[in-house]
């Protein structure tokens, strides 16, 4: 049982060194060897808990995508309204912790290799299905339910391509950026009087405010990806 809880902490210490490698060197020259430099340990032992740089790479896909999914779980506990868990959806998939510009830019790297790798491919689709089915759950509460799926569609690509272009930009996308782009395409697609703009206003305000002290703290951010190298 101990044999098996320590090779989890060091495959995701290994993970989150091969991260760190893409951040530092793109995809394309990352190699096991950069990654067990990292991690301080040789390629051997990299070999001895991933195969190849494949298997690793999708280990570090699975993490990441489970940091995110592990956000809006924190944020739901502080969540009391249809509007404050709508809202814990979006500042969780683009919180400061998360969200800056060389873990975008590493993110973009990894998706290109999603097309080349079914376990990529898979993780993936359970994470874009995730995503989709908390959308669809929350705006349930403000549309009808096909047309609450099709919103959760349309802020599913909207919340990807915001990720990618910030990926791609020369200069970093801050955070409130991001989100206020979201809160612009939300306003947009749901029924929004003076009553509704306003509880959507102060949902974000309330979750903003709880994330900082959530997922700003010590704790959670000694779980993220970036946290790991202080000059992220």
């Amino acid at each position: 049982m101990r044999s098996n809880s320590i090779r989890s902490i060091r495959r995701t210490e290994l993970s989150g060194a091969a991260f760190e490698a893409v951040i530092l060197y793109g995809l394309r020259k990352t190699t096991l060897e950069k990654v067990g430099k990292i991690a301080g340990v040789s390629k051997g032992v990299v070999l001895h808990h991933f195969k190849d740089k494949t298997s690793l790479l999708e280990a570090v896909f699975r993490r990441s995508n489970l940091l995110l999914s592990e956000s809006v779980v924190e944020l739901y506990r502080y969540s009391q309204s249809p509007y404050e868990r709508l809202w814990a959806i979006i500042i969780a998939n683009f919180f400061e912790t998360i969200f800056n510009h060389r873990v975008c830019q590493a993110w973009v790297s990894l998706i290109s290799e999603v097309p080349h790798s079914k376990e990529c491919q898979r993780i993936q689709l359970a994470n874009d299905r995730r995503i989709r089915s908390n959308l669809t759950h929350e705006l349930k509460n403000f549309l009808p339910e096909k047309d609450a799926e099709l919103a959760a569609h349309h802020l599913g690509v909207h919340i990807d391509g915001i990720w990618v272009r910030a990926g791609l930009r020369p200069h970093p996308m801050k955070s409130i950026e991001a989100i206020s782009e979201m809160e612009y395409a939300i306003l947009k697609l749901l029924p929004c009087d003076k009553t509704s703009t306003a509880k959507h206003f102060e949902a974000r305000n309330k979750i903003e405010s709880i994330a900082e002290i959530a997922l700003g703290s010590k704790a959670f951010k000694e779980k993220s990806l970036d946290s790991q190298n202080p000059k992220i």
